[in-house]
């Protein structure tokens, strides 16, 4: 079966989200390891900006492919639950769930809708 947009989409947010809380766990670690060191670096606070900043980029990426994904199966996103994509290391799991329920409801009904369209 040919992969449809919808799951294109879903994997990519996957990918983004994962990538977005791998990143912040490197950001903390490196946050942590400035603390614990008491007299740091001029590299390692470029290290960890840069850290902070792809952390940024990657929840911006990842919350731009879930508005994507939205539109595309013609769900309207509420004001709450675009906010709530700033929070992806906390709410990734859930949001990933919900959204792949959606999905696939997505898709059944555009399956049905072809099965009707062949039969005619």
């Amino acid at each position: 079966m040919k992969k449809d947009n919808a799951d294109r989409l879903l994997s990519s947010y996957l990918l983004w989200g994962l990538v977005s809380i791998l990143v912040f766990i490197v950001f903390v670690l490196l946050l942590l390891l400035a603390v614990v060191q008491e007299k740091t670096d001029m590299v390692l606070y470029f290290i960890t900006l840069r850290s902070g900043f792809l952390w940024i980029g990657a929840t911006s990426v990842s919350r731009h492919v879930f508005v994507m994904l939205k539109r595309y199966i013609g769900k309207e996103i509420s004001v709450p639950e675009f906010l709530s994509t700033q929070f992806i290391v906390l709410l990734f799991p859930y949001l990933y769930l919900k959204l792949k329920k959606e999905v696939r409801v997505y898709l059944e009904k555009e399956m049905k809708a072809y099965e009707r369209e062949e039969t005619k």
